[in-house]
């Protein structure tokens, strides 16, 4: 596995808006606030469009307030329900990418692109690829950065503007940061304001200065603002703690640190699965595997780090019983490289069932790619030697099956 950390950041309209903007298409290039109430009952933003934004409201003001400053714009009521239901399909698109994901608010999301993905050659096309699963699901073009931290992933998520991807490569960092206002650090509020009246107003500027100078002039936070200027700062990954959408968790009395034990609780995961796969009806065409620690259960966490493991694998056909899911579970359990006190299974690339044994029978019940995929499954099962081929020797006029028929291992 690739031992670089590599952290992506997704920039997206608020997902109240995007709502908002399939309910009522033609508020798309106006000035538009979704309102929602506080714990003490007090209306607040959840949302403002660009437009409004520009006119003064943001998110998290009072709705009266916003509407003084925004008099002509559009007032909605967020809906949880649909919020809740959009979430939940964003996760899901997310998790295919991505096995450790973090929704910091409605608009932007982190994921870690360390690790192997055997579907993607390369960053940029894995990339790429993410951007395209959001878009799908909120139908707005989100705008992706990638980069060695969180920090400079949203730095390239800023820059990149919805649709693109902007990617930060190792050894860029500093004169990609370079002309990064120092406004927009994550720095305490006087501690800007001393840097401004320095006369430092980039990254650029900042590094110009030596380290020690700036921990004398700043202290703590001058050390802070040099790791930020070469985009190394330490804030990772803080990933849901439940179930993926499809898929099971299980946290385990105490940690193993064999992997042969873990395939004791192999066929209870594959029942469980199954019976997830069974209430969606479908099947999985990717599986994966996650394991965690006990450090990294807890806390931030990246694929680079000895506590994470993760590996996928792909059956030769689409598994949703739980007699087709305890291989090529028990197989990544072999593969695994890590003590585990956490362990989650993920349903990947969902689709149909396939189909029973019994209609592949009938006259034209079934397509050939059906059949390949139950031919599939049989010699997984019970070894290549089970399935053969038959064929009708060319030619031949006769009758008798040991003369015309032709017979070969599937």
């Amino acid at each position: 596995m690739n031992q670089q950390v590599r952290l992506a950041c997704v920039s997206f309209s608020h997902l109240a808006l995007i709502l908002a903007w399939r309910d009522h298409p033609e508020l798309t290039s106006e000035a538009v606030l979704v309102g929602s109430c506080s714990r003490d009952g007090r209306g607040i933003v959840l949302a403002a469009s660009a437009a409004a934004q520009a006119m003064g409201a943001h998110i998290g003001q009072d709705l009266r307030q916003a509407e003084l400053a925004c008099p002509e714009a559009v007032r909605l009521r967020a809906d949880p329900i649909r919020m809740d239901q959009l979430r939940e399909q964003l996760r899901a698109a997310l998790y295919e990418c991505s096995p450790l994901v973090e929704l910091t608010t409605d608009s932007q999301v982190y994921l870690d692109l360390g690790g192997r993905d055997a579907r993607w050659a390369t960053e940029a096309a894995r990339s790429a690829h993410l951007g395209r699963s959001v878009q799908q699901v909120l139908g707005v073009p989100p705008s992706v950065g990638v980069g060695q931290s969180r920090f400079v992933a949203l730095v390239a998520s800023s820059k990149a503007g919805p649709g693109r991807v902007r990617r930060v490569p190792y050894g860029a960092v500093a004169d990609f940061l370079s002309d990064w206002p120092v406004s927009m650090l994550p720095l305490p509020p006087r501690t800007v304001e001393r840097l401004q009246g320095f006369g430092l107003q980039s990254c650029g500027d900042c590094i110009s200065i030596p380290l020690p100078d700036l921990q004398r002039q700043l202290g703590a936070d001058g050390l802070t603002l040099h790791r930020l200027c070469l985009g190394q700062d330490s804030a990772l990954i803080s990933p849901w703690r439940e179930a993926p959408p499809c898929g099971v968790r299980r946290v385990l009395a105490g940690v193993v640190e064999d992997s042969e034990s873990l395939r004791f609780g192999a066929a209870e995961l594959a029942e469980r699965l199954a019976a997830k796969l069974s209430c969606r009806g479908r099947a999985s065409g990717r599986l994966r595997l996650l394991l965690l620690d006990e450090d990294a259960a807890e806390g931030v966490v990246t694929a680079a780090q000895p506590g994470v493991f993760w590996d996928e694998i792909e059956p030769p056909a689409p598994v949703a019983t739980a007699e087709e899911l305890l291989p090529p579970i028990l197989s990544l359990f072999a593969r695994a490289r890590c003590r585990a006190l956490v362990i989650e299974i993920h349903a990947l690339d969902l689709t149909q069932p396939p189909a029973t044994q019994s209609p592949l029978w009938a006259v034209g019940g079934a397509r050939s790619a059906d059949i390949g995929r139950a031919a599939a499954r049989l010699a997984q099962r019970f070894g290549p030697e089970l399935v053969w081929r038959v064929e009708v020797r060319a030619g031949h006029p006769g009758d008798i099956p040991e003369e015309r028929l032709v017979w070969s291992p599937g």
